[in-house]
């Protein structure tokens, strides 16, 4: 015999069917915070593991050359003068941490936090930093030879005198951020966002802005030698006193007239 349809079986069923469904949600939210409590599990200072919870340690001073912390909370972490080269913090969580003079160099950062971290004079050379947060970063004189930070969002950042030779920051997030005097030569910031950022008397030479947004840039002063703007955004940026030689302007858009007016039929300027 067949079931009789009627609105309150159905609404029955509906409600008993988001029961169901809320009751498994519920119970794969208990794996997830088991999994979370055990990922931040409290750490041992002295002998430091990845995956565990750190924030209560210090480690300024410390050589720790290769440590492996990755996954780890170092938020707030006193690593100031610390010796971490080549070590993996891959996905590790350091914001506000205190790294001054500390050595990261040939260190993987990739996807970690460090919002609001302080970096005075850190060594960052040949380190991995892909995909990672340095959001209000204090990052005066830090080195940065031959790092890779693409995809980097570096929003509000503190990066004047930095000094990166050959580096990568390709489709970085550098609006806004205060580079004064920065040494960036030979780097490649293609597909970088640029807007706002402070390059007064910075020193770009061979430098591959092409296809960046340098909107409201301000580059007064900097030597932009052999440096390419290819297919750029220069939008209301500020080129007054720059030095050209041979700098490549090719498809870029509004090309400031000072600048334009010094265009070879190349589209270079010198």
């Amino acid at each position: 015999m067949s079931t009789r349809f009627t609105p309150e079986r159905h609404h029955r069923g509906a409600v008993a069917a988001l029961v169901a469904v809320l009751m498994a949600w519920g119970a794969a939210l208990g794996f997830a915070d088991a999994a979370i409590a055990q990922r931040l599990a409290k750490g041992d200072c002295e002998a430091p593991r990845p995956v565990t919870d750190l924030r209560h340690c210090s480690f300024a001073g410390r050589k720790m050359v290769g440590i492996d912390l990755h996954g780890a909370d170092l938020s707030g972490v006193d690593f100031t003068s610390a010796v971490l080269a080549q070590c993996d913090l891959i996905g590790a969580t350091m914001r506000t941490a205190n790294l001054k003079w500390a050595d990261l160099s040939r260190c993987n950062l990739q996807r970690a936090d460090l919002t609001g971290a302080d970096l005075f004079h850190t060594r960052l050379d040949l380190a991995d930093m892909s995909g990672s947060t340095l959001r209000q970063a204090f990052m005066f004189g830090t080195d940065m030879n031959g790092v890779r930070a693409d995809d980097v969002d570096f929003r509000g950042a503190h990066m004047k005198d930095i000094l990166m030779e050959n580096g990568s920051m390709r489709r970085a997030n550098l609006s806004g951020v205060y580079m004064l005097r920065g040494a960036i030569l030979g780097s490649d910031m293609r597909w970088a966002k640029l807007a706002g950022v402070e390059l007064t008397g910075a020193s770009a030479e061979e430098v591959n802005f092409s296809g960046a947004d340098l909107s409201r840039a301000r580059l007064r002063g900097a030597r932009l030698v052999s440096a390419s703007f290819v297919g750029a955004n220069l939008q209301d940026a500020d080129l007054e006193h720059a030095t050209f030689e041979k700098t490549d302007f090719r498809g870029a858009v509004h090309i400031p007239d000072n600048v334009r007016r010094r265009l070879s039929g190349s589209w270079r300027a010198d």
